[in-house]
């Protein structure tokens, strides 16, 4: 917790203006009041209940008659939750030395601006033999260590999952994969969300996987608050994930299309200013976290950047270009539009472009970041090959993928381990199924259609990937 607390210091300090600093109904402390004494775990009463509130922290310095001169560090992580007239956070006067402080109350608004509110000076005085509060246990059972894994595959290999669901995990470790992956979604003040996650790592770890966390966050919010004020509160989120022992995390999900990331924002340097707060966070709670940039939707709808988004190859460019590759350990790809096997570079009868292919996609991904002197080890988080056999006609927009048999799409997978296994123009570090046991087939999304997990139970994939499996 601590250092995480010590995370925000280097981050939230940057995200707000100079604003007002009175009290005020809808944002003021009452307790404590200027000039006391106080020890200990004290109670910061008071109200945050500004019109747009987003979210609010606290913060102590050292006690300057000019607020805007003192060094501002944040003693509690942000809350989201109006308070009125109430406990708006526990303060830990335990972890700063004794001396005068200032405490300051920042909210953060949904319109982009912020309020403030300052009170002190405030006496911290904790004798020598003070006991130190032990933080509550997180809800939930503990974390579950992550497993020793023999991977007998000729790469890391691992399936997206719906569910936390035993008879699936049986398949995959079966067919020798040794990662699973989910995804959570980050909204701002939803603490139930750091329990989703360990439910997940743990389920991963005690079934014997690594785990790949992607976590998105919301592009609503983020348009709401602007990404300055956003970026250290995902930070600070996915550094309490690492913390849980994820074994590597995701930073965001197709972060090139607007249903994503808010369209005016979309260009590769906005995300790597993300992306960095992300790498630091994490790297300064767990330094083993493997940090996978977002993989961008690969597509080439936009003839470059237009209204809506941006062309992968030119995004993965604006990446390399603003530094991606000081920020992440692996660059994420996706590859999910097949109708060809996997050793095949022409001949798409829906013409021919790049991403249709899955050695010309493992090329463009890799491509700026070669260029530029910084190759990147590439995971590809989602690698899937969409067949409606056993469901309902697909949906018009994915009628391409019509002619694809189950049999192809298990023959296609196992073939495309080991093309990627035997790449020359990248390192591919991870290799992601997508998916393994989604049942969702509707109009815009016949996820169902990817999985392995057939409608029947049957996992046909899940027998050819094993038959790559060497002897132990």
């Amino acid at each position: 917790m601590r250092r995480i607390l010590f995370l925000f210091s280097l981050l939230l300090m940057l995200a707000f203006g100079t604003t007002a600093f009175a009290q005020s109904a809808n944002l003021n402390i009452t307790s404590p009041q200027a000039t006391i004494t106080v020890s200990g775990v004290v109670d910061v009463v008071g109200t945050v209940n500004p019109p747009n509130l987003q979210a609010y922290f606290l913060e102590v310095a050292e006690f300057a008659l000019d607020p805007a001169s003192a060094s501002w560090t944040p003693v509690t992580l942000p809350g989201r939750a109006p308070v009125v007239g109430g406990v708006i956070a526990q303060w830990d006067t335990t972890i700063i030395p004794n001396g005068v402080y200032s405490l300051r109350l920042t909210a953060s608004l949904t319109t982009g601006g912020t309020e403030q509110t300052i009170v002190g000076p405030i006496r911290v005085s904790n004798t020598a033999g003070a006991e130190t509060p032990t933080e509550p246990e997180t809800s939930g059972p503990e974390v579950v260590p992550s497993p020793e894994i023999v991977n007998l595959l000729p790469l890391n290999v691992g399936g997206h999952m719906d569910q936390m669901d035993l008879t699936a995990a049986e398949l995959i470790g079966g067919a020798g994969m040794t990662w699973m992956k989910f995804q959570i979604r980050y909204i701002n003040g939803d603490a139930s969300l750091l329990d989703v996650a360990r439910d997940r790592i743990n389920f991963a770890h005690e079934n014997g996987f690594k785990i790949l966390l992607s976590i998105p966050g919301d592009l609503y919010e983020l348009r709401a608050i602007g990404l300055e004020t956003y970026a250290p509160l995902y930070a600070g989120f996915v550094a309490q994930v690492a913390d849980l022992g994820a074994d590597a995390i995701q930073v965001w999900n197709e972060q090139n299309i607007d249903r994503e990331w808010p369209a005016e924002m979309i260009n590769g340097q906005s995300y790597v200013y993300l992306l960095r707060q992300a790498y630091e966070t994490i790297k300064s709670v767990n330094e083993e976290v493997m940090v996978v940039t977002g993989a961008p939707a690969p597509t080439g709808f936009f003839g470059g950047c237009g209204q809506g988004g941006c062309d992968d190859n030119v995004y993965y460019d604006q990446m390399a270009s603003s530094g991606a590759a000081n920020y992440a350990d692996c660059i994420g790809v996706h590859y999910n539009e097949g109708i060809l096997p996997p050793t095949a570079q022409g001949g798409d009868p829906r013409g021919e472009y790049p991403t249709r292919y899955l050695p010309l996609m493992i090329q463009r991904a890799a491509y700026p970041f070669s260029v530029r002197g910084t190759p990147m080890p590439l995971c590809f988080s989602e690698i899937g090959y969409l067949s409606g056999e056993g469901f309902p006609a697909l949906p018009a927009p994915f009628a391409w993928a019509a002619g694809t048999s189950v049999q192809e799409q298990a023959e296609w997978l196992r073939d495309a381990v080991v093309v990627a296994s035997t790449q020359d123009d990248a390192e591919i570090d991870l290799f992601i199924i997508f998916n393994v046991d989604f049942d969702r087939f509707v109009d815009d999304d016949p996820q169902g259609g990817f999985a392995i997990i057939r409608p029947d139970g049957s996992c046909p994939a899940c027998d050819t990937i094993a038959t790559l499996k060497s002897t132990p």
